[in-house]
């Protein structure tokens, strides 16, 4: 199997959909016969540009061999607000089924690493949220290169998701009624507790210091409304710098593979996060709670619901 899903983006500031491939498998017996690479072959017929941010390493061998351009790479960061959060994501990696164990900790207990503190905001500039039923017209920022773009349909099809699940969380930035900017984020029921991802940041306009505040109230949102750990994923250099001064820490780089039809030309540069194929569901929260589960034996609740969550009105 091979899946995919068609995402809108800009391209040298012309619109065009692009095909995020997701999951890719093959059974080990049928391998030799290269029937994984059969699907691919049938995707890239299709015709639409392709992208595939990660990947494992065979895959990302078998790219390059087969002449997928190599784009400039993503950067993952993290966040940890609590120190139940930050111990429940290092069991997670190295002891998933006791990630539950971190709920020991009270969640009152900070986590305060040493950082900067963000730039100054753009004068007149107020946040609101951005409701389920609300839409907003933002004129994207016209520059070089590849960037994804949240559509209305993503938004609305965030907005579907189970509650249990996680829940979208969505920041207008405006001076008086125009919007300047956008921040997506979902927050995730763990093990432990409430983990979060900035999905997707948008803004009209190149200004350092509105997307310095946008990453800064969107983590400040995140925390408010009980996230233990939050993290994200930026490549353009602009918000690479953002992310790092709201206090956001480097911890793995994303390679980044591009296919097109030829005469399609291929980005010089990309603006990429979360909003990719599958990489916004949570499954590894997800995961995290069903080994609890298995662990203890026995079906219990972890972590806050997120219908429960204090909403202000929109």
């Amino acid at each position: 199997m091979l899946d995919s899903r068609l995402s809108p983006h800009l391209l040298d500031g012309v619109p065009v959909m692009v095909r995020e491939t997701a999951d890719w498998f093959c059974l080990p017996q049928y391998r030799t016969q290269m029937l994984g690479l059969r699907l691919l072959r049938k995707m890239q017929a299709c015709g639409d540009p392709m992208l595939v941010i990660g990947g494992s390493v065979t895959n990302r061998d078998l790219l390059a061999k087969l002449h997928w351009r190599k784009l400039s790479p993503a950067r993952n960061y993290i966040l940890p607000a609590t120190m139940r959060g930050l111990l429940a994501n290092l069991l997670r990696v190295a002891w998933p089924p006791h990630e539950a164990l971190a709920r020991l900790v009270p969640h009152t207990l900070p986590y305060r690493p040493r950082r900067r503190r963000p730039s100054p905001g753009v004068d007149g500039v107020r946040c609101v949220y951005l409701g389920p039923d609300r839409w907003f017209d933002l004129a994207s920022q016209r520059v070089s290169g590849l960037a994804a773009e949240l559509g209305q349909q993503h938004w609305a099809w965030l907005n579907a998701m189970p509650r249990g699940f996680a829940q979208p969380l969505g920041l207008l930035f405006l001076v008086r009624n125009d919007v300047l900017g956008v921040s997506l984020s979902q927050i995730e029921p763990a093990a432990a507790g409430l983990d979060a991802r900035i999905l997707h940041v948008q803004v009209a306009h190149r200004d350092d210091r509105l997307l310095a505040r946008i990453f800064a109230e969107a983590a400040a949102e995140l925390i408010a409304q009980g996230a233990d750990f939050i993290r994200c994923r930026v490549s353009a250099p602009a918000k690479i710098a953002a992310a790092e001064v709201s206090g956001f820490r480097f911890v793995q780089e994303v390679p980044c593979f591009w296919w097109s039809t030829p005469g399609m030309p291929v980005p010089a540069a990309a603006d990429l996060g979360y909003l990719r194929g599958d990489d916004a569901l949570p499954l590894p929260a997800l995961r995290g709670r069903r080994l609890s589960r298995r662990h203890r034996g026995r079906e219990e609740p972890f972590g806050r619901r997120t219908d429960e969550l204090a909403r202000p009105a929109t």
